[in-house]
């Protein structure tokens, strides 16, 4: 049996070239209200196309916000970059259970935060979403082209005890 030395630099040159770079982390999204702030993690997050997406049940994170209290959402460049919305869902001051509502959609490049707020005085948030636009198109009720959601944050809003 012969052995055949094989120089240690060609060795690792070679291990260097067939590793690729790991994938950039998903981008994470700030919720604060006041002095707190909390990152989410998407709990929904696709590739561009909407067709390989990866979920995340507990990434949905948590706040405290007394009732009228506006929650700041900021984006990171890479969100900012392309169409996103925020969703809230509230309680009327009077108890009624409000549906999600979509209460900004903004164009690529034109916003990094918002500050999300119950519409009526005494309102209470229960949830603030962002949503980022992927580039598949759907059709919505009316028959318009509207785009699916590739990333999906979620910040969870109580009020204080």
């Amino acid at each position: 049996m012969r052995t055949v030395a094989v120089p240690m630099t060609l060795v690792l040159l070679l291990a260097g070239c067939s590793s690729t770079p790991p994938p950039p982390a998903d981008p994470s999204i700030d919720f604060s209200v006041a002095d707190t702030k909390v990152s989410a993690k998407p709990y929904l997050y696709c590739d561009i196309e909407v067709n390989a997406c990866k979920r995340d049940n507990t990434a949905q994170v948590r706040l405290t916000v007394a009732p009228g209290t506006p929650v700041r959402v900021r984006v990171p460049k890479e969100v900012a970059e392309t169409p996103w919305s925020v969703v809230i869902q509230y309680r009327t001051a009077a108890g009624e259970q409000k549906a999600p509502e979509t209460v900004a959609t903004f164009a690529p490049n034109k916003a990094s935060t918002f500050d999300a707020l119950p519409p009526g005085k005494g309102d209470q948030l229960q949830t603030v979403e962002v949503k980022q636009a992927g580039a598949k198109l759907v059709r919505d009720e009316a028959g318009e082209p509207a785009a699916v959601s590739r990333g999906v944050w979620s910040a969870r809003i109580e009020a204080p005890a």
